[in-house]
């Protein structure tokens, strides 16, 4: 079941913390390095971001989140995290699916993953997004960005 979650409750914070970290040690490890940014969140920087949040709970356990921001037509997807448990069930694409349609108005949606991630990119790809940039961080770390354009196809 996806639902709305309110992250500036502290206990649902802390459930998504806890779901973000253990989803984005996998990232790390195939990207090679433990300087990506979520894994230095915390239960108040996650309060703060402004992003809106939708969790995926199965037997009564959040599994799966994912978070967006809209600017104009645009939703920048922010996080998009599956319990490491639950990989491979459709849980990610359920999500993504659940988004686009909370945003009908919306036109396009863009993302940014690790370019080690090829899980991810290949997952993105998958689902119509395409490769629009590639650079690296101050801390070496290599990143794709891709969108993808008319979300309702």
């Amino acid at each position: 079941m996806i639902a709305e979650l309110h992250i500036t409750d502290d206990e649902t914070a802390a459930a998504v913390l806890h779901l973000q970290r253990r989803a984005y040690t996998i990232e790390a490890q195939l990207i090679g390095s433990k300087a990506l940014p979520p894994l230095r969140d915390t239960i108040a920087s996650l309060q703060r971001c402004g992003e809106r949040f939708f969790g995926y709970c199965q037997g009564g356990r959040l599994v799966g989140a994912i978070a967006y921001e809209r600017s104009g037509p645009t939703l920048h997807l922010c996080r998009l995290m599956v319990d490491p448990d639950c990989f491979r069930q459709g849980i990610a694409s359920a999500l993504l699916a659940f988004v686009i349609k909370q945003e009908p108005s919306a036109c396009e949606m863009v993302v940014t993953t690790g370019s080690g991630n090829t899980p991810a990119i290949r997952f993105y790809k998958r689902h119509g997004f395409q490769v629009i940039e590639e650079r690296e961080t101050p801390e070496g770390i290599r990143l794709t960005k891709l969108v993808k354009r008319n979300i309702k196809s």
